[in-house]
């Protein structure tokens, strides 16, 4: 933080560096110039002499000083206090011997009064530290004017030579400015008119003063009247321009004000008025839920904003969306955004949005009843071709009725196949592993094939489109299987469909005699046929040695097709 605060100095941007970096330089500089000139014996000259002061000591004091208040402005408080106690010292233990009252000197009283406000200025006694800088000043301003006006005190404690008198103004504004935004010089850096009028007026005075002095009282014998008169009068014909001069900056500034505020009137009313045009509801509330302004579409809704507030502001940081309300046979919804003196509610009306969506929601209850309906027919229907092949049954016989059978377990699996599809909520697919277990457990009741045990693993959902061949085929290979693979009526039956990377994958696995491979049936050729219909590959592998039969269909998920 040191570090920081040398840079800023070396660097200054700020008024109030600018102003101590170069009183301080300004100090120095004078200072060892004048102990050069010290110890090179250049002050007994007539030339040097009478503007500078004898006594080393006060030079050594302002170098400590400027140093004092450099470290001041730079955050460094213990280096200012030390160097602060070294001036004390040097006045106290030095030529000009303050401790003796016949030896004080008004330059030796200031240089004490300026070292007492350093220490005051490092242990932040602001206020106090800048009253002792301004009156140490006010006087070495005074021991100024004298000496160029060549009105100085007769007794030698009250003089100072000119140079010295001018460092110890310098050192005065520089201890001023070392912290400008405390103690009683705070408003005049601040960056109100009152700051900037303050900046603008004092050396304005200041220099004005000064030089109306000098050549008042160095001109007095040239004037018919006193020169105290004139000085006075000149002060105040300089004061009324001044005045003048004040009264037209401030006019100027409350003329900007006076522009700026009726341009954010303006502005005021042209948001005021788009906000009153918008066709949504807008309220701006104050943090106590008191409306503050409402546009129109606002006011035309029976709405009670205090209890809006209280259920979606009061307390919260975040903005929070408004639900669906009614208000006058239309429905609204938005966001109450919170702000910090307050918030807005913003509505809009989505009456429109909420007919289409009962519409659809209408036209989805229509559906579903028709879906209904077809359900229910397709179901009767099936029931129907059921019945009838139920009584060609029972005066077939042979071959006859064994495709009798076939032809009803496919009717039934198409049953099973539509139960499964509108059992849910959805229309869309159809869970395979239930579909298939029912076909199963059907067939196995059907043709009393009890003995045999099914493993099925096929947890997933496909189309209609593709679980209608799927499962047709895999109640092709089941009937095959207990009718041929298992004759003393015991076995097991594997069924397993996983998704792979490149599509889904069927195995179908028996532990029983194993496929003969002579001839193909009715059944086989319509595995082939559904196997095309998946746009799948049929693999039927056969273990010779332990017997049984594992068939293999990669297929992919069929995309639905527009029906004309």
């Amino acid at each position: 933080m040191i570090e920081m605060g040398s840079a800023a100095l070396l660097r200054p941007e700020s008024l109030d560096e600018k102003i101590t970096l170069s009183m301080s330089i300004s100090v120095l500089t004078i200072s060892v110039m004048a102990l050069i000139l010290w110890l090179t014996g250049a002050l007994q000259t007539p030339k040097v002499g009478p503007f500078l002061d004898k006594d080393p000591t006060i030079f050594m004091s302002f170098i400590l000083l400027a140093a004092a208040i450099l470290a001041l402005k730079a955050s460094r408080k213990v280096t200012s206090l030390v160097l602060s106690l070294m001036v004390l010292a040097i006045q106290f233990s030095g030529g000009s011997q303050p401790l003796h009252p016949q030896a004080w000197t008004v330059t030796s009283m200031i240089i004490i009064s300026y070292s007492t406000a350093v220490i005051l200025f490092s242990i932040e006694r602001y206020s106090a530290a800048q009253i002792i800088s301004y009156t140490a000043g006010t006087v070495a301003y005074a021991l100024f004017l004298s000496e160029i006006t060549g009105i100085t005190e007769t007794e030698p404690h009250f003089r100072a030579c000119i140079t010295s008198a001018a460092m110890m103004v310098f050192l005065a504004i520089g201890l001023l400015s070392t912290h400008p935004s405390h103690g009683v010089v705070e408003p005049l850096y601040s960056g109100r008119i009152g700051g900037y009028t303050g900046r603008m007026l004092i050396p304005i005075v200041i220099g004005s003063l000064t030089l109306t002095s000098f050549i008042v009282i160095s001109g007095s014998s040239h004037i018919p009247f006193s020169a105290d008169v004139f000085l006075a009068t000149l002060n105040l014909a300089l004061l009324i321009v001044i005045i003048t001069f004040t009264a037209y900056k401030l006019n100027v500034v409350d003329y900007e004000r006076i522009k700026n505020q009726r341009k954010s009137q303006r502005m005021w009313r042209f948001f005021r008025n788009v906000v009153d045009n918008l066709e949504e509801a807008v309220a701006v509330l104050d943090r106590n839920g008191e409306v503050l302004h409402s546009n129109t579409a606002m006011k035309n809704l029976e709405l009670d904003l205090r209890r809006l507030w209280r259920e979606n502001l009061e307390g919260k940081d975040l903005p929070q969306p408004i639900g669906t309300i009614r208000s006058g046979g239309r429905y609204f919804t938005g966001w109450a955004i919170p702000l910090d003196d307050g918030g807005i509610i913003s509505l809009m009306d989505i009456s429109g949005l909420v007919e289409v969506q009962e519409d659809l929601r209408s036209s989805l209850r229509e559906k579903e009843a028709l879906l209904r309906e077809l359900q229910h027919r397709v179901r009767n229907n099936l029931q129907i071709i059921t019945s009838l092949i139920n009584i060609q049954l029972q005066d077939a016989d042979g071959p006859v009725k064994e495709a009798l059978l076939a032809t009803q377990t496919r009717v039934r699996a198409m049953t099973i196949i539509q139960e499964s599809l509108y059992s849910t909520d959805g229309y869309s697919s159809v869970h395979i592993e239930s579909c298939i277990s029912r076909m199963t457990e059907h067939l196995k009741s059907l043709l009393g094939a009890h003995g045999v045990g099914f493993n099925i693993r096929a947890d997933l959902r496909l189309n209609l489109e593709t679980a209608m061949p799927l499962c047709l085929m895999v109640n092709e290979l089941v009937t095959n299987a207990i009718k041929h693979a298992f004759p003393e009526g015991k076995g097991e039956v594997h069924i397993e469909i996983d998704e792979g990377e490149s599509g889904y994958h069927m195995r179908f696995a028996d532990d029983g005699i194993g496929f003969s491979g002579e001839g193909e049936g009715t059944g086989l050729k319509l595995v082939r046929i559904l196997v095309e219909q998946l746009e799948g590959d049929l693999k039927i592998l056969v273990d010779e040695e332990k017997g049984g039969t594992e068939i293999l269909v990669p297929f992919r998920e069929l995309q639905y097709r527009e029906r004309t």
